[in-house]
């Protein structure tokens, strides 16, 4: 790594271990799983009251794609509330 000028923190470096938690997902043997908070974190949040909360809550989910089978499928239902223009009133359906 000193041949390419690549530098580590020794406080931030883990070797010989089973699994670790890397950019928000957990690593081990098996695979890429899903660090649970972030899954807890989404499923808490309250519902989106305007455009903007839709289109952030929309980022943390879009963040889980990989795990999420046919995501833009499921996400579709949201589009007419992403169209709207500012003067249109946003409302959160039950269908949502």
């Amino acid at each position: 790594m000193r041949k390419h000028g690549l530098k580590m923190n020794p406080l931030k470096c883990a070797f010989g271990v089973t699994a670790g938690e890397f950019l928000g997902f957990v690593i081990h043997q098996k695979g890429i799983e899903v660090d649970k908070n972030k899954t807890k974190a989404i499923m808490e949040t309250r519902p989106p009251s305007n455009k903007k909360e839709l289109q952030s809550l929309l980022g943390k989910v879009n963040f889980l794609r990989r795990f999420i089978s046919n995501l833009s499928g499921k996400t579709k239902v949201f589009s007419p509330l992403l169209r709207l223009k500012k003067e249109e009133e946003f409302r959160w359906d039950q269908e949502h």
